[in-house]
């Protein structure tokens, strides 16, 4: 078929057909799946509206008004980032998730039937799926954010083509191997799996910072018995040992340190005295070489220990314990064993067993979020199941004092958000106790519980002010702004700690607003219902130092518009 590609309009149709046709079979390095056959389907109650929040005061949990508000969101978690896409656009830090691992055994379901292994389109219904909410985080993380996705191999390399296309493969930060079943799983029929992986990615690579990982854990600083005024310690020969360690190898480092036993003092050049030669060379007389070079010597006396070890003296340094140890590719235990650390803890804090199946090991996820937070960093889980990484963000602002909020959303299939994740969360905020009556005290924090609703998405007149009225939750959680000042009939105003959000309903009454507010120290954040996209600056010129004026709905749908396409 000669034809001239630039001239498609002279195609005959059997000519565009055959060009298509060769399109699609042609070879592709990348990832390509069948998307028309494996649209998702969602309830009807939501076919054809659009999302907004209701808030559920009865399960708000207020404990300190001096710690962060944390978020909880039940419902379906796409319906559920699109309203986020409004409300947190380019201001989530990090996103953490688990995702179902598409294993075939009836743990994930699309368009309410389960997925089976040996269902042809099994891979391409996982694809559509992920794909369609790893577009939206995108929309929702900071230049400087950081997505961790944990996975397992069912679904490794084509969630890394998903993630290479969506945040682009420059952005990939690395891919880690969590060992958390060193022995293996016992259902493996060949080689037994004892890891999982975490792919990271930044929203831009260049802009995204990743931290050292804490070193809370007791058992690592038993291994550091000694301890002064800087910090414990254990000792370690200053002479070097195995390869390249003899003095051949480094003659620069090998030089006589002189030692005073009486005064401790210590010195590079042979001095009159009581002072004793000590020489890097091995219980077997071999040369070898110190660790340090003179210079290094003569700034850390301090660092130097010197004892007898038989009739001859030798000398140690003093390796300090660190707070924290850069993170590497390969995370290796026993803290990250889902059994122990996610299992047997869940069952603890809900006082009953099998709530929940295959919770993420807490300290897998404080790690990561360590990793990949600030102390004031919004963390977003939207595969929240049983709330693991709520209970992790609060542990590390309980750890380093930090003000990390999370925001966590989940459905609530077989009572998932009410009856699992909530309840953990609400122990974890105000304190439990365990099976054997232990206490276990409350990490403290402040809890908003909001559920997904729809209203119609026909343009009218009539759904417009149907949706700036459904709006209140969205437009607070939008402004961070939950405490009730006051209302009327035709407005309504929240504060927080920084600022005022006003929520007007009719345009006459902005005068009447302008009032109310016109004695607050503090800037107010004013939303003005209209029908179409008026710019209501002119009415508040006089209080224009102080108030940032937005139309809705229109703001609202216009990234409604960008998502609902």
């Amino acid at each position: 078929m000669a034809k001239n590609k630039a001239k498609y309009a002279d195609w005959t149709k059997e000519d565009l057909i055959n060009r298509i046709q060769a399109l699609e079979k042609r070879k592709k390095y990348g990832l390509v799946w069948d998307e028309e056959r494996t649209k998702e389907k969602f309830e009807a109650d939501a076919q054809g509206k659009l999302p907004v929040l209701k808030e559920i005061k009865s399960k708000e949990i207020k404990t300190d008004p001096d710690k962060p508000t944390h978020i909880l969101i039940e419902g379906d978690n796409y319906h559920a980032l699109s309203v986020l896409c409004y409300t947190h656009e380019k201001s989530i830090d990090v996103i953490y998730i688990d995702p179902p691992y598409n294993t075939g055994n009836k743990s994930w379901k699309y368009n309410n039937d389960y997925v089976e292994k040996d269902d042809a389109f099994r891979h391409s219904k996982w694809l559509s799926f992920m794909g369609k909410r790893l577009a939206l985080t995108r929309r929702l993380l900071k230049e400087s954010g950081i997505i961790l996705v944990t996975i397992d191999d069912y679904e490794m390399h084509t969630l890394k083509l998903l993630m290479d296309q969506i945040f682009g493969e420059s952005n990939r930060l690395g891919t880690i191997t969590i060992v958390n079943k060193p022995e293996g799983r016992t259902d493996d029929k060949f080689i037994p799996t004892a890891h999982e992986y975490m792919l990271v990615y930044g929203r831009n690579a260049n802009k995204c910072a990743v931290n050292k990982l804490p070193t809370y854990e007791e058992e690592y600083y038993d291994n550091y018995p000694l301890e002064d005024e800087v910090s414990r310690y254990k000792l370690k020969g200053l002479r070097r040992g195995g390869a390249n360690s003899r003095r051949q190898d480094r003659p620069n480092l090998y030089y006589p340190i002189y030692f005073d036993p009486e005064d401790g003092d210590v010195s590079l050049t042979k001095v009159n005295g009581d002072y004793i030669e000590i020489l890097p060379i091995d219980s077997k007389n071999i040369e070898r070489c110190w660790r340090w070079g003179n210079q290094r010597i003569s700034e850390s006396r301090s660092e130097l220990v010197f004892k007898k070890v038989g009739d001859k003296w030798d000398i140690f340094v003093k390796s300090r314990a660190i707070s924290a140890i850069k993170a590497t590719t390969v995370w290796n235990n026993p803290k990250y064993n889902p059994s122990a650390h996610g299992t047997k803890l869940l069952e603890e804090i809900l006082g009953r067993t099998k709530a929940f199946d295959y919770p993420k090991s807490l300290y897998a996820v404080i790690d990561a979020v360590a990793m990949s937070s600030k102390n004031n960093s919004v963390v977003l889980d939207f595969f929240a199941g049983s709330g693991t990484t709520g209970h992790a963000v609060l542990e590390l602002n309980k750890r380093d004092g930090g003000n990390r909020e999370f925001i966590l959303c989940t459905n609530n299939e077989n009572g998932i958000c009410e009856e699992v994740c909530y309840p953990r969360i609400t122990s974890v905020i105000k304190g439990y106790r365990t099976k054997k009556r232990k206490k276990v005290e409350g990490l403290r924090g402040n809890l908003k519980y909001f559920r997904t609703a729809f209203v119609p998405s026909e343009p009218t007149d009539k759904n417009k002010e149907l949706l700036t009225k459904q709006s209140v939750e969205m437009l607070c959680l939008r402004e961070s702004t939950f405490d009730f000042v006051s209302e009327t009939d035709a407005f309504k105003i929240y504060k927080n700690k920084d600022h005022y959000t006003g929520i007007i309903f009719d345009q006459l009454a902005i005068p009447k607003f302008k009032k109310a507010v016109s004695k607050y120290d503090n800037p107010v954040s004013v939303y003005v219902f209209s029908l179409g996209d008026d710019d209501f600056s002119e009415e508040f010129a006089d209080m224009k130092k102080t108030v940032k004026v937005c139309s809705i709905p229109e703001a609202i749908l216009r990234v409604y518009r960008r998502i609902f396409k």
